[in-house]
């Protein structure tokens, strides 16, 4: 059974710990954002969860400059996701699309997804518990 709050904790948690751990970059330095919007097909849900935890993971473990990956789903449609990814810079998110790893997720999941709507954005502000003074 797909579980919302599994999908909200376990980006968050892995970012968390690879931050804290090897004392990367934190969100203040980012300076490459993307947002995506999707809907997934109702039928193909728990795969497509699976393949992006899975991209998630890795992307988090092997890349220095992915710095954090967010996966929330709409409370009243979890067919529709929502992704906020942050990235060192523009390389770091290219380099981020060539990975082993990125390809077979894209591959994987690209006919899971009935619509989907990119956004590249420019942080304006970002804080979090660990670049925010007290």
């Amino acid at each position: 059974m797909f579980s919302i709050t599994k999908m909200l904790c376990v980006p968050t948690l892995l970012s968390a710990w690879i931050c804290g751990t090897y004392n990367i970059a934190t969100a203040a330095e980012v300076t490459a954002v993307r947002i995506a919007h999707l809907q997934i097909k109702a039928d193909q849900l728990e795969a497509f969860t699976k393949a992006v935890k899975e991209g998630m993971e890795a992307s988090l473990r092997l890349e220095p400059g992915v710095i954090a990956l967010y996966g929330v789903a709409d409370k009243n449609d979890p067919t529709k996701l929502t992704f906020f990814e942050l990235y060192l810079d523009d390389a770091a998110y290219q380099k981020h699309r060539e990975t082993p790893h990125f390809q077979k997720y894209f591959n994987t999941t690209k006919d899971m997804i009935a619509d989907r709507v990119l956004m590249e954005a420019v942080p304006l502000e970002l804080r979090d518990k660990h670049n925010t003074p007290h």
